[in-house]
C-alpha cells in the first residue's frame, strides 16, 4: 500500500541496473544489494555491492577494488545471506565471491576456468543461491552448468548435476544411419552427442555455446558441428577440423547461430549462411559466398528440397524468403508476400515435391505455420489459429507418410496428417517446455525432439 525509494547512499537509479537482494535472516535490518550498471558503455559491467545496516535506511558500498573484471551482470546477478552470520556474504556474476566480514574483503571463490571437477570450479554465470536454515555451511548455487553445492560456506564446490536432465538445447540432429548417435547445440554447454543413445553418456565435441550440428546421412561418423560466429567444425572418424567459412570479423559477429544443410543427394555440397549465403562443394573445406546481402538480417533456416536439390530455399531473421533454383548459383528477390514479416525459424519441403514448401515463424499475433505449392510464390495460412499462439521452431516431415508433419513450439508439438489441414496436440508426456527443434528418424519411425530447458526426448512410432 505504501513505499518508500531507499536510496541514500546508491548510485543514482539512472545508473543502477539489474539488482539483486539479500536479506539476512538472523538480523533482518542487515540488507544487500548487488548491482549492473545500467549506463550503455559497461552495461553488463558490476556497478557494486552495497550493505545496509538499518533496513535500507541508509546503504554504504562495500565492492571494494575486488569486482573489477566480473561482467555479465545483466545476465547473471545473485547473492544470499548466511543463515546465522550476517557478515557472511555470497555473490557474483560470471563467478562467485565470498566475504565473511560484511564487505571489508572479499574472495573470488569460484573460477569458471579452473579444471572440471577440482574445488574451485563452478560453471560460468549464477543465477541463484541458497543457503538454507538448519545447514549452515551449505550452499546451493543453480548456474548454466546445472547446479553446484559447497558444504563450508562457499570456501570449496562439487557438482551436483548427475541426473539433472535440464539441458538448454538449440537444436538436435540424428544419424539416419545409426539411431545411437545423436546430439546437438546447447547453451553454454558446447555441442554434445552420443554414439550410444544412453542418456548418461553424452561427450561435449565443441564448447561455447553449441550451434548447428549435421549428420551424414550415410555415416555416423562424419558430421559437422559448430558454435556462435559462424564457427563451423568438420569431424571425421574421430578427427575434427575448423571449416569455418572465410567471412569478414564483423559479418562472424553480426551472426550468432549459423544455420547448416547438407544436400541429401551428395552430402559434400553443405551450405550456411551468415547475411548472404555460403556453399561448399568439398565437403567444407571449401567456401564461397553465393549471394549477396539478402535483406541484411541474419539467415535463420536452408532448406535443400529432397525431391530436386537444384532447389535450395533460405529463410532470414527479418522473415524474408528467397529461393534458388540453381543449387545455389542464383537466388531470387525477396518472396516472402504474404507472410508475417517475423524471423522464419525452419524451411522443410515435402520428400516428393520440391514445389511444396513449408515454414513455421516466430514472434506472437499471427499464424506460425504455411504451406506453399508452387515453391513460395504463395503461401496459405496452415495455422489457422487452430495452433498455439506462440513462436513455433520447427518442421519434421517423415519420407514415407504422406501429409503427415510435425511442428514444435514454445507450447510443444503439434501434428497434422492432412498436410497441414487440421492439427493436433502430441504432448503426451512431454513437460510443459519450449521445444525447439523435431528430427524424424526414418528407418526407426521414431520422432526425437530438444527442448529448451528439459533436455532430449524421443517417441516410437508417433502416429501408430
Amino acid at each position: 500500500e505504501k513505499w518508500t525509494h531507499l536510496r541514500n547512499g546508491l548510485p543514482p537509479p539512472a545508473r543502477m541496473g539489474r539488482t539483486s537482494l539479500a536479506i539476512s535472516p538472523s538480523k533482518p535490518d542487515v540488507l544487500y544489494a548487488i548491482c549492473a550498471d545500467a549506463h550503455s558503455d559497461s552495461a553488463d559491467a558490476m556497478l557494486g555491492v552495497f550493505r545496509s545496516t538499518n533496513g535500507g535506511a541508509r546503504w554504504t558500498n562495500v565492492t571494494r577494488r575486488h569486482f573489477r573484471t566480473e561482467g555479465q551482470m545483466s545476465y547473471g546477478n545473485t547473492i544470499a545471506v548466511h543463515p546465522e552470520n550476517p557478515n557472511h556474504v555470497i555473490c557474483g556474476g560470471v563467478d562467485l565471491h565470498l566475504s565473511t566480514n560484511g564487505g571489508r574483503t572479499w574472495a573470488r571463490v569460484t573460477k569458471w576456468n579452473a579444471r572440471r571437477g577440482t574445488q574451485r570450479y563452478a560453471h560460468a554465470d549464477h543465477h541463484g543461491l541458497l543457503m538454507p536454515a538448519g545447514s549452515p555451511g551449505r550452499v546451493y548455487d543453480p548456474n548454466d552448468g546445472g547446479l553446484d553445492i559447497s558444504d563450508d560456506g562457499g570456501v570449496t564446490w562439487k557438482n551436483r548435476s548427475s541426473g539433472l536432465a535440464v539441458t538448454m538445447y538449440y537444436d538436435i540432429d540424428v544419424a539416419q544411419s545409426d539411431p545411437r548417435a545423436f546430439g546437438g547445440g546447447a547453451q553454454d554447454n558446447g555441442t554434445l552427442i552420443t554414439t550410444s543413445g544412453r542418456p548418461d553418456d553424452h561427450l561435449e565435441i565443441l564448447g561455447g555455446d553449441g550451434g548447428w550440428i549435421v549428420f551424414d546421412r550415410r555415416n555416423a561418423s562424419r558430421l559437422f558441428a559448430s558454435y556462435y560466429n559462424l564457427n563451423i567444425y568438420r569431424f571425421r572418424n574421430g578427427r575434427y577440423t575448423d571449416v569455418s567459412p572465410p567471412a569478414t570479423k564483423e559479418e562472424r559477429d553480426a551472426t550468432w547461430m549459423a544455420f547448416i544443410a547438407a544436400d541429401p543427394s551428395n552430402p559434400d555440397v553443405v551450405f550456411t549462411g551468415s547475411s548472404r549465403v555460403w556453399r561448399s562443394r568439398d565437403d567444407g573445406t571449401t567456401w564461397h559466398p553465393v549471394s549477396s546481402t539478402l535483406d541484411g538480417s541474419s539467415i535463420s533456416a536452408i532448406e535443400v528440397a529432397h525431391a530436386d536439390s537444384r532447389r535450395v530455399y533460405v529463410g532470414t531473421e527479418n522473415g524474408g524468403f528467397f529461393r534458388s533454383l540453381d543449387g545455389g548459383a542464383t537466388w531470387s528477390a525477396n518472396m516472402a508476400g504474404s507472410l508475417p514479416g517475423h524471423i522464419i525459424t525452419r524451411i522443410a519441403t515435402a520428400p516428393n515435391q520440391a514445389n511444396r514448401v513449408f515454414v513455421t515463424i516466430g514472434n506472437f499475433g499471427h499464424g506460425h505455420v504455411f504451406r506453399s505449392d508452387n515453391g513460395g510464390m504463395t503461401w496459405t495460412d496452415v495455422d489457422r489459429q487452430q495452433l498455439p499462439d506462440v513462436p513455433h521452431h520447427a518442421i519434421a516431415i517423415p519420407e514415407d507418410e504422406a501429409g503427415t508433419i510435425y511442428v514444435c513450439s514454445d507450447a510443444g508439438v503439434h501434428v497434422s496428417t492432412d498436410a497441414g489441414e487440421t492439427w493436433q496436440d502430441l504432448m503426451r508426456n512431454l513437460p510443459h517446455v519450449m521445444v525447439v527443434d523435431l528430427v524424424y528418424h526414418e528407418p526407426t519411425s521414431t520422432l526425437y525432439a530438444a527442448s529448451y530447458g528439459r533436455s532430449l526426448f524421443k517417441l516410437a512410432g508417433p502416429l501408430k
